[in-house]
């Protein structure tokens, strides 16, 4: 199962935001030992200037629920973008 998170936003609004989001999945890797995790931005800006980001999660054996929880709260409290869009996919 994977966990796909989605925002938009001007990225000079947010200087440390890369940083914020490596510590903030060091930090979940930590506490779930089978979690890998990505992180991609979209190449181009849209119309407005602002940017699409997407943190990817690979879960296995993880939980859904108890995981997002503790994204959540470590999102807020790193001051994340928001809102943050959050879409589950599994294999076929």
């Amino acid at each position: 199962m994977k966990l796909f998170v989605y925002y938009k936003m001007i990225a000079s609004e947010y200087p440390a935001l890369q940083i914020k989001i490596q510590m903030m999945q060091a930090e979940l890797r930590s506490q779930f030992s089978t979690l890998s995790s990505d992180l991609l931005k979209r190449p181009d800006p849209d119309e407005s200037g602002r940017e699409t980001w997407m943190e990817i999660y690979h879960l296995s054996d993880i939980d859904i629920n108890t995981f997002r929880i503790e994204l959540d709260l470590l999102a807020r409290n790193a001051q994340l973008p928001q809102p943050r869009r959050n879409e589950v996919f599994i294999s076929i």
